[in-house]
């Protein structure tokens, strides 16, 4: 286990005898569990959780999930909750270690400047389960699913038990969602698709071991909804039947590549998922612990399967009332379903402080009653408070905001901050500012820059310094480090072709030729596909668009019809 920076701790006022005795059992010396049930690109309103009582459009209408609105009645839905990157890896990460994307120098899932500014990775941060294990609460661990790649193995980051492969270096990439064994691309069994019900059967099987015990803080992170979306076909048939009942559009519902049969096949795979959450419960409450646990149902960001609308002209996604989805900073890609059940929530109520995942560390380290100080350089804050008062609560951050800065080469690239009910979002490229109340209009219609100028630069410059603060990377230094990537690749691709040809002239074989050109038409695709990823950083460094970037098939074709294949 990686050692604490040797601070002092920090003291924590105690407001009433009332918070302290609802807040955490630590209080009276017992540590209580903790279970983080994570979703892969689940959108705000995929669930048949209402996530506001006043907007009826934050559920879906057709998707059922009993199991999370179980946990719902338990406990609260956080209204405006946020994942801490639009895109998975970074949110992963960020979670684990309660830091910001921009500190930890991860902003996205493919982040090639990470790897120039952390180039020997993140070994040295302190995970979630390396700090409660250091609090000397007798915390057992476990972590199922997926993984994180900057983050490698989950057993080396302080989890005792994983669901890992041994010897695998990477630990549970997303190349687990979409294969059985990764390696050699072997299916999924038909009845666990994305691992879907393994996970579940593994998750209740830890409880059922140790709660009670000893306390446990489990991640269940799952593969699903993440594409390829599947079911199993018991699930799609049930699905379907409900769908035909309810009247809905039925054109095309057994072709495979039809809205309404993607649909079906979307709700079923869930609708299994969901299955998790009631399980988990029923194993907590038969081993007595549900009343001890806090259980957090999230996503690791927006929705992946957003609803696409014409709206002036200009297609848009949308998840539920929110615009956007995956892969984009206004409010459909970082604004997660949430939901937490534990002790001292209000069963059944609506908490609407914004909140992030980063602040899960903190959290964990407050309610455990861990006597070891934070890691250094923490930004989330604990959520205890929050969890005693609700809307009264408040939460103290070292960060001065939620930040999320995006600074992607084949995304937009946008850097935003909220500040109590404001939202600044800042492009990288065009340097345009947007300002929204998130708060009030959420579905981020009303751009408020121009008759707030005032609050456009306090809030622009707070973002600035912090980023500049924790060298949270430029989007022209990211660009850089895409091509300085590529033209690597590349050059590795070159000498590898060449001790290719040179063990295939020592052995002159009679169809030498043949072999060497398959040799040569292999570097070439290669080497396109380099320029191709060079290509599209380009575009995307001219684009001002705060929503699409030109279309991969565009590029791909403008670089084929200028190449000139290597023939030697």
């Amino acid at each position: 286990m990686k050692p604490y920076p040797d601070l002092r701790p920090t003291m924590k006022k105690i407001a009433s005898l009332l918070l302290l005795m609802l807040a955490t059992h630590a209080a009276a010396g017992e540590a209580p569990n903790f279970i983080v049930i994570y979703a892969d690109d689940l959108g705000y309103a995929d669930t048949s959780v209402q996530m506001m009582d006043a907007d009826p459009s934050t559920k879906h209408d057709f998707i059922q999930t009993p199991g999370l609105e179980r946990l719902s009645h338990l406990g609260a839905r956080f209204s405006t909750a946020y994942a801490p990157s639009p895109t998975c890896t970074a949110s992963r990460l960020s979670l684990q270690c309660g830091k910001t994307t921009a500190r930890l120098q991860c902003r996205n899932v493919f982040d090639v400047l990470s790897q120039v500014q952390r180039p020997q990775g993140y070994d040295d941060e302190i995970t979630i389960a390396e700090m409660l294990k250091a609090s000397d609460r007798n915390y057992i661990t476990a972590m199922f699913g997926k993984g994180c790649s900057a983050m490698k193995r989950f057993d080396a980051a302080g989890y005792d038990v994983t669901d890992e492969i041994s010897g695998e270096s990477g630990g549970n990439g997303n190349g687990h969602g979409s294969y059985w064994d990764v390696k050699k691309k072997t299916p999924f069994p038909p009845h666990n698709p994305k691992r879907i019900h393994s996970l579940r059967r593994e998750s209740v099987a830890f409880v059922n071991r140790y709660a009670g015990k000893q306390p446990l803080f489990m991640m269940v992170s799952h593969y699903a909804p993440h594409v390829p979306h599947m079911a199993t076909g018991e699930a799609i048939q049930r699905v379907k039947e409900r769908w035909i009942s309810q009247g809905r559009d039925t054109e095309k519902i057994d072709s495979q590549t039809s809205s309404v049969n993607h649909a079906i096949i979307y709700a079923a795979m869930v609708e299994e998922m969901d299955l998790n959450v009631g399980a988990l419960i029923d194993a907590l409450k038969a081993k007595g612990e549900l009343d001890k646990t806090y259980i957090i149902f999230t996503s690791d960001n927006g929705g992946g399967a957003s609803e696409k609308r014409q709206v002036n002209g200009e297609t848009r996604r949308f998840n539920g009332p929110l615009q956007e989805g995956k892969r984009s900073v206004f409010e459909g890609g970082i604004r997660v379903p949430t939901v937490i059940a534990g002790p001292g929530i209000k069963a059944g109520s609506q908490c609407d402080v914004p909140i992030v995942q980063w602040d899960f560390l903190a959290t964990f380290h407050d309610l455990s009653g861990s006597k070891v100080p934070l890691p250094e350089g923490i930004d989330g804050g604990s959520l205890r408070d929050v969890f005693a008062k609700g809307n009264e609560g408040q939460v103290k951050r070292a960060a001065p905001g939620i930040i999320h800065h995006y600074p992607c080469h084949f995304h937009p690239p946008i850097s935003s901050i909220i500040i109590g009910d404001y939202k600044l979002m800042r492009h990288l490229n065009s340097g345009e500012l947007k300002l929204f109340n998130v708060h009030d209009d959420y579905r981020e219609k009303y751009d408020l820059a121009s008759k707030l100028p005032r609050k456009v630069a306090t809030m622009d410059a707070i973002r600035a310094r912090y980023v500049e603060g924790v060298d949270g990377g430029t989007i022209e230094e990211v660009r850089q480090a895409l091509y300085d990537r590529m033209d690597e690749f590349s050059q590795r691709s070159k000498e590898g072709f060449r001790k290719d040809l040179a063990m295939l002239n020592e052995r002159n074989p009679p169809d030498f030729e043949a072999q060497q050109a398959a040799l040569l038409k292999r570097l070439n695709e290669k080497l396109i596909k380099n320029e191709i990823n060079k290509e599209k950083c380009r575009r995307h460094a001219s684009l001002n668009s705060w929503r699409e970037g030109p279309s991969k098939s565009d590029i791909e074709e403008s670089v084929r019809m200028r190449w000139v294949d290597i023939t030697e």
